[in-house]
């Protein structure tokens, strides 16, 4: 009996790997890079295989390579809320929000989609290109929106008393008859964690930043920003910004 059911599992998770189009990781060869982890309790369901063409999603026109933040498979990590952390391939579905996984079981290709309510953080990223994201959730913020609490929130500064955050919505444009050419855009959506915990929205500007961060160093915050020049509706700016705010 398993002997028959070997081949079946190899035939179906070989028909899983084609629907899902996924392709090798940069250089190949890399599930023999990944260290051996037990994922079984992070799995879902895998997605369903691709429908007929006349249910095809729009995005698909441009290749599903278009949902993905880095086409590629790439090396990351996932920090479960009991257990070490571990190493894995993955793309991260920026369309979906989902977290894909993939591993080979002797030469058979599996993919499957990872459970991330068991994850506190994951960080995924192209290491040709020097670019890596971390996906933090913030369970104990407080914040105004009950759909929030469990979400996942890109980390762009967290290492002192304030954090700077972003929820990424990835757009797949595909073309059309009127001469649209098919491409992503993202728009970022920030977000400030505050000295007491609070999480709240925040846009990228001199005023509405300054305001957001309070009133209890409101001068001292001034006259940094007049004194370095910042320009607050840049990102890297309302960094520096916060690394001052935090050692005061």
């Amino acid at each position: 009996m398993r002997l028959l059911l070997l081949p079946i599992l190899a035939l179906l998770c070989g028909q899983l790997a084609h629907a899902q189009d996924y392709r090798t990781s940069p250089r190949g060869g890399g599930p023999a890079k990944v260290e051996p982890v037990d994922m079984s309790k992070y799995f879902k369901q895998p997605n369903a295989p691709a429908s007929s063409a006349s249910s095809t999603p729009k995005h698909d026109a441009i290749g599903r390579n278009a949902l993905y933040l880095f086409p590629q498979w790439t090396q990351g990590v996932l920090r479960p809320y009991t257990g070490a952390p571990q190493r894995a391939w993955l793309k991260y579905n920026a369309v979906d929000r989902q977290l894909i996984y993939r591993t080979f079981v002797g030469e058979v290709e599996i993919v499957k989609v990872v459970n991330t309510d068991l994850l506190r953080e994951f960080s995924v990223g192209d290491s040709l290109r020097g670019q890596r994201l971390t996906f933090r959730r913030y369970l104990a913020a407080r914040v105004a929106k009950p759909a929030l609490r469990k979400a996942f929130f890109e980390v762009h500064y967290d290492v002192g008393k304030t954090a700077l955050l972003c929820q990424r919505t990835h757009i797949v444009r595909a073309a059309d008859l009127g001469g649209t050419l098919p491409g992503t855009r993202d728009v970022l959506a920030y977000f400030l964690k505050t000295t007491d915990n609070r999480l709240t929205p925040v846009k990228l500007g001199s005023a509405p930043f300054l305001a957001a961060l309070g009133s209890a160093h409101a001068e001292a915050l001034a006259a940094y920003v007049r004194a370095q020049q910042l320009d607050l509706r840049r990102e890297t700016d309302a960094v520096r910004l916060l690394v001052y705010h935090d050692s005061l």
